[in-house]
């Protein structure tokens, strides 16, 4: 197979978007479609290898292996090593356990399996997880396992057969993507079948599916448009946005363009992809992608904050040098051993799989020790952490239903009265996701004070605005239009609406004109509405954790109260609560609050925001005066 040097410019596109992504840079904020760009490079480069072997009748499944091993795993397992010896110093017992899971799972090949299995609302923050960018190598990895197996029984037939499976393989996976992206987008997005089109679709072109086009101003067209689908994929894709499904057409068929067109001859953008610094990016883009998240996640763990810009690109300097150091002495050297005078390449199978299969053992039976140990909790003296309450109080899958739950199973108001009912009294609704379920501890040590009944209504990761669809939440939008019905039939006249504003603000999944026609909505019906604003999140995972190690009862919210401005314009006419008030003390040298996370009786939240019990009932009693009596010029 010849070099094509405009591939190693298009791998440094991909790791470009997804450096840029995780650094937090906003106008990137479609920098995941790297990844997809990288899966239609893989397809083709391995669809050309595989087609260049068996053309000359040299196809075979040990060699294939052995090539994979030794372009994947020498770099991989060296980033496991480092990143699990820097998770023995840094992480807390209970984060070394999920770690240590974790580092199993991907030294198995299948983290991406583990991560749709673990990858529940209340799963710990799934940013401050150092091998998390591993679910796309299970997914290469697998599809390593598949594919060869699959050419296998394909060999004794005409290409023009290969294309036809694989074509209706890639029809098939789309077609699951495309369905399970609405209804299971976890699936969708972490599992190999709805993502092997994206494989399959660079593996067509090494088969010749698409005929190689004569036409110079064809393939200049081609490519210029396939460049432009991956930057608009890049810059006006979010998180928001329902990925992979339709959306994951436009990079995958961008980079499709790109390595087509440049199959024929080269064309302006190609060579704009060929200019040596793209190259260089290109040649070190495997060890840049499998450095650069857990030096980004120790970064932030260390700093207990998101980086600075400053802090950021001093990371991006010593990520680029790590990753230079790794191409050079760890990548190269094992993928093209010097053999022995007299040997044979030092490439016989059995050695390298024996190899491979101790390095592997070492590095799941670490992860085992962690995991059986519960993360080694003898590291550190006097380290005892204790059970938060409050979680149990949620009412979880009634009341507060789970993802995967259809808004049919709420049982209603009688099931989700928060205190016991007052006759004549009149209803109020707490509407909202898990940050509107953590005040039901503190509205039932209030309840019977109240002049009014409560009931629950809350879903996981759905905030409250009609119509609103969220990507990772596809009963969200059904569970919300039932509120007007709910209204009406049970005669509810207020409505305490609460959510994790400022997540939705991030991922742009929050239309503040949905939320400010919500609320307009209600009021013309009479309704008088409480919302609440953002309460404090934090970096930390565990607040025991964070007193223990950094050995301060303080830590600064990473949401700030930017996010309250934009709520307070888009729900004018009800009343504004401000809930950090309670907690946060603004900081005029840092820009985010500093807030008190316990006192002498506990700890005001369970996790990285949800409030505990204490917190809970705390915040609550400090605001029922705004829920007992509310502002008079509700609906005016």
């Amino acid at each position: 197979m010849m070099y094509r040097p405009d591939i190693d410019g298009l791998r440094a596109v991909s790791i470009l978007s997804v450096l840029l992504f995780h650094a937090k840079f906003s106008p990137f904020s479609g920098g995941y479609i790297g990844v997809d760009v990288f899966f239609v490079i893989s397809g083709y480069l391995i669809g050309s290898i595989v087609l260049n072997d068996a053309q000359r009748g040299t196809f075979s499944l040990a060699d294939f292996y052995v090539r994979r091993i030794r372009r994947i795993l020498p770099a991989l397992f060296a980033a496991l090593a480092v990143t699990a010896v820097l998770a023995l110093f840094l992480l807390s017992p209970q984060e070394l356990k999920s770690f240590s899971q974790n580092l199993v799972a991907t030294t198995l090949f299948s983290s991406n399996i583990v991560y749709y299995l673990k990858s529940g609302y209340f799963e710990n923050a799934a940013e401050m997880n150092p091998l998390l960018h591993t679910w796309s190598l299970g997914v290469e990895q697998q599809f390593y396992i598949v594919f060869p197996l699959a050419v296998l029984v394909l060999l004794p037939y005409r290409r023009s057969v290969w294309v036809a499976v694989l074509l209706a393989a890639a029809a098939a996976s789309f077609a699951l993507g495309v369905s399970l992206v609405r209804d299971h987008p976890v699936a969708a997005f972490y599992l190999l079948p709805p993502r092997l089109w994206e494989l399959v679709l660079g593996a067509l072109l090494a088969f010749g599916a698409v005929p190689d086009s004569r036409s110079r101003a064809v393939r200049e067209l081609a490519c210029a448009v396939g460049a432009a689908l991956i930057l608009a994929s890049v810059f006006a894709l979010s998180e928001a946005t329902a990925f992979p499904g339709y959306a994951a057409l436009l990079p995958c068929l961008g980079a499709a363009l790109v390595i087509h067109a440049g199959r024929s001859g080269p064309t302006a953008v190609g060579r704009m992809l060929t200019l040596r610094p793209m190259v260089f990016i290109g040649l070190i883009s495997y060890s840049m992608y499998i450095w650069h998240w857990p030096l980004m996640v120790f970064a932030r763990f260390y700093k207990g904050r998101d980086l600075t810009t400053k802090e950021t690109l001093i990371l991006l300097a010593l990520i680029t040098a790590v990753s230079v150091l790794s191409w050079r002495l760890i990548e190269r050297p094992f993928r093209k051993p010097r053999a022995a005078p007299g040997v044979e390449s030092g490439r016989r199978p059995s050695k390298v799989f024996a190899r491979t299969g101790w390095a592997m053992a070492g590095l799941a039976g670490v992860g085992l020790i962690g995991h059986l140990s519960n993360g080694l909790p003898q590291r550190f003296t006097d380290y005892a952490p204790q059970d938060i309450s409050g979680r149990e109080l949620y009412k979880e899958h009634t009341c507060f239903l789970e993802t995967d739950q259809p808004p049919e199973a709420w049982p209603g108001l009688e099931a989700c009265r928060i205190g016991s009912l007052k006759a004549e009294a009149p209803t109020a609704l707490l509407w909202g996701d898990s940050f509107a379920a953590h005040y039901v501890p503190g509205l039932q040590t209030v309840a019977e004070t109240l002049p009014f009944n409560i009931v629950q209504y809350t879903a996981s990761g759905c905030p409250p605005i009609k119509d609103l669809s969220v990507n990772t939440r596809p009963n969200c939008q059904e569970f919300n239009s039932r509120v007007e019905e709910i209204i009406d039939r049970n005669g509810i006249r207020i409505v305490i609406m609460a959510a994790r504003w400022e997540w939705y603000m991030d991922t742009n999944a929050l239309d503040l004109r949905r939320l400010h026609e919500t609320v307009d909505t209600l009021l013309n019906r009479g309704i008088r509405i409480v919302v609440l604003g953002q309460s404090p999140v934090f970096r930390f995972r565990n607040p025991y954790d964070h007193t223990y190690f950094m050995k301060s009862e303080r830590a600064y919210s990473i949401t700030g109260q930017a996010a309250d401005q934009p709520l307070i314009t888009a729900t004018r006419g009800a009343r504004f609560v401000d809930t950090s008030d309670y907690f946060c003390d603004p900081d005029p040298c840092k820009a985010l609050p500093l807030c008190r996370i316990r006192d002498d009786q506990g700890f005001y939240f369970l996790d990285q925001g949800h409030f505990s019990a204490h917190g809970s009932t705390l915040l609550v009693q400090s605001i029922q005066e705004v829920l007992r009596a509310p502002d008079p010029s509700y609906g005016e």
